[in-house]
């Protein structure tokens, strides 16, 4: 009796460990980081992220160098002009300082808003992928990496998710607004 008690308790616990190995296999994890940063169109978006930001860079500078460079002129011409005709320059410098530094934020919101919308542009073609890969391994959940202390790397989808993003997004354009 003691004997087929054994062998039973084996034989439950082999099945539920079976049952353990196939339930985690419903669970698969991505690294959408990883996923971005690597694909095609993730690479695309951060070259021209760059891009524009040089240029925003380099538009400040340009900026500040006028208005140093008008500043500087201003003072040297102060003991030439009247206290008033100094005044007006200098508010006229000073509101020239405002007026362009509010064209430089505006462009930066502009590049920013183009940035935001390419990037939701990736995120809309990764949601229908993720989908199709749940249902094709038949999982039950799908997690973020992030959200994980440990877990097999068998069950990152992270490369199947890259290979067919980058067949249905190869390169994105961010598209800034010229108004």
């Amino acid at each position: 009796m003691k004997k087929y008690f054994i062998i039973a308790l084996s034989a439950v616990f082999l099945l539920s460990f079976s049952e353990k190995l196939s339930a985690s296999e419903d669970i698969l994890f991505i690294n959408l980081q990883y996923i971005v940063g690597q694909s095609k169109a993730g690479s695309s978006l951060r070259e021209q992220s760059e891009e524009l930001n040089s240029e925003i860079i380099k538009l400040r500078d340009e900026i500040t160098k006028s208005l140093q460079d008008k500043g500087k002129k201003l003072e040297d011409e102060r003991t030439l002009l009247s206290p008033d005709v100094f005044q007006e320059r200098a508010d006229e410098l000073r509101k020239e300082a405002e007026e362009k530094q509010n064209e430089l934020n505006v462009r930066l919101q502009k590049i920013q808003q183009a940035i935001q919308r390419a990037s939701n542009s990736i995120d809309s073609v990764i949601s229908p992928i993720l989908t199709e890969i749940v249902n094709e391994k038949g999982a039950k959940m799908l997690l973020e990496r992030q959200s994980l202390l440990f877990a097999d790397p068998k069950l990152d989808v992270s490369a199947e998710v890259i290979k067919k993003l980058n067949k249905r997004l190869p390169k994105i354009d961010v598209i800034v607004d010229q108004d």
